[in-house]
């Protein structure tokens, strides 16, 4: 019984291997998803543009505000999705040259490079829209969202 157990298990393994996804974050990369990249600036006191359109009437943002973010959103989402799609790209191709055994040093590094580069990029995309955000809403405003975020106390221990 032990033995079908084991070679169950060991057949579910080799499955979810098979079909796991490349790259793991996938998804989220060409949904445009924020996956935490712009946890310092939000930790740090700047907004996230789209958590701040979900608390739009606790933080009483005016027309312009909403407007503001808005265009924040679609700008970010916008970035982040060609981003997302052009990373799942690289990364499928060094999957496929290691599955074709055919890559070397020399193209390890540059495939990396590359996809080190569009990671970057999209953080960017990420970190900037905290950035732009924080100009648009006032101090107290500010002060609101980190305590609806719970983001007062985290901001306050590591400083």
């Amino acid at each position: 019984m032990r033995m079908k157990v084991s070679f169950l298990m060991l057949c579910l393994w080799f499955g979810s291997v098979a079909a796991q996804t490349i790259p793991a974050d996938r998804e989220a990369l060409l949904n445009g998803e924020g996956m935490g990249q712009a946890s310092y600036a939000e930790t740090n006191g700047y907004p996230g543009p789209k958590h701040v359109l979900e608390l739009k009437s606790e933080l009483n943002l005016t027309p312009d505000q909403t407007k503001k973010a808005q265009v924040i959103v679609q700008g970010m989402t916008s970035a982040a999705t060609i981003k997302g799609e052009e990373i799942v790209e690289a990364e499928e191709e060094l999957h496929s040259a290691f599955k074709a055994g055919t890559v070397n040093e020399k193209q390890l590094r540059a495939k990396l490079e590359r996809i080190g580069k569009l990671r970057g990029e999209l953080r960017f995309a990420h970190l900037q829209a905290h950035l732009k955000m924080k100009q648009i809403l006032t101090p107290n405003q500010i002060a609101k969202y980190n305590e609806l975020r719970g983001q007062t106390e985290a901001k306050h221990e590591g400083h």
